[in-house]
C-alpha cells in the first residue's frame, strides 16, 4: 500500500490457491483499512463452498468493506449473470446503485426470479454440492500424494480450484504446456495467468462431468510432466 491507496481488494476463498484466510488476519486487514481511510473490496463468490468454518460476510464487520459474491461459481448458474454486492456504508450503496442504472439500468426479470427462486432452498442444495465437491478434491488430494516427487501445494480449504506446483526439473515450461494441450487434451491454467512463475498452474477440479474424466486429465499432467523429464535426458 502507498499513501495514496484507496481500495484494498482481497478474496475469500482464494482464487486460484483455494486457501481461506484465518480470522484474526482478516480482522488485523480489517483494522488497518479503517485506520488508513481505505476501503476493502472481498470477493466471497466460493464462501458457501467453503471446507473448513465459514468466515462471516465480511460486510458485516466493518462499513468500510464491500463483499461480493455471484450465483456463478459454487451455484453453477454462471448464465443468469446474477451477483450481488453488500456494504454498510448507505453513501456509497447509493454510488453503487447509480453506476449500476448507468451501466444497465435493470437486470432481467426472468433471471432474477431464477435467482429468487434458488435462493430461497440454497440451504437445502448446499450440503449435496458441497459433497460432490469434496470427494473430488480427495481424487485430487490421493493425485498429489502419489505425485509428490513432481509436484507440491498448498492443500485448499475452498473452492473448486488449486495451485500446485512442479517440482521436477523442467526446463521448458512451454513445452510441457504444449505437450499437455496438444497431445493430452488438458487444459490448466499456467502460472504466468496469476503473475507467478510457469511451474504453477491452477487445476479446477469442479468441472469435469465424471470423477474417472477427473482423474485422467490429473494422469494427463503427470504424465506430461514425465515426458518432458525424458526429453530433457537426450
Amino acid at each position: 500500500m502507498t499513501p495514496d491507496t484507496k481500495l484494498l481488494s482481497i478474496t475469500v476463498p482464494h482464487n486460484p490457491t483455494g486457501t481461506v484466510i484465518p480470522r484474526g488476519d482478516l480482522d488485523a486487514i480489517i483494522s488497518m483499512t479503517q485506520k488508513k481511510n481505505i476501503k476493502l473490496l472481498v470477493d466471497e463468490t466460493y464462501r458457501d463452498m467453503t471446507f473448513t468454518d465459514k468466515l462471516p460476510v465480511a460486510a458485516s464487520l466493518a462499513t468500510n468493506i464491500i463483499s461480493v459474491s455471484s450465483l456463478s461459481k459454487t451455484f453453477g448458474l454462471p448464465g443468469i449473470r446474477v451477483g450481488w454486492l453488500i456494504c454498510r456504508d448507505k453513501e456509497m450503496m447509493k454510488k453503487f446503485l447509480a453506476a449500476k442504472e448507468q451501466m444497465i439500468i435493470c437486470g432481467s426479470i426472468v433471471d432474477e426470479e431464477i435467482a429468487y427462486r434458488f435462493m430461497e432452498t440454497r440451504q437445502q442444495k448446499l450440503p449435496a454440492i458441497l459433497a460432490e465437491i469434496q470427494s473430488r478434491l480427495s481424487i485430487v488430494k490421493e493425485w498429489m500424494t502419489e505425485s509428490s516427487d513432481i509436484l507440491e501445494w498448498i492443500e485448499p480449504k475452498g473452492g473448486v480450484v488449486c495451485f500446485p506446483r512442479i517440482i521436477a526439473k523442467i526446463t521448458d515450461f512451454e513445452e510441457f504446456y504444449q505437450i499437455l494441450n496438444e497431445q493430452f487434451k488438458t487444459f490448466v491454467g499456467p502460472g504466468h495467468w496469476f503473475e507467478m512463475e510457469k511451474c504453477f498452474m491452477r487445476i479446477g477440479y469442479g468441472w469435469p462431468k465424471t470423477h474417472q474424466e477427473l482423474k485422467k486429465g490429473l494422469e494427463n499432467i503427470s504424465k506430461a510432466v514425465r515426458i518432458c523429464l525424458e526429453k530433457q535426458k537426450h
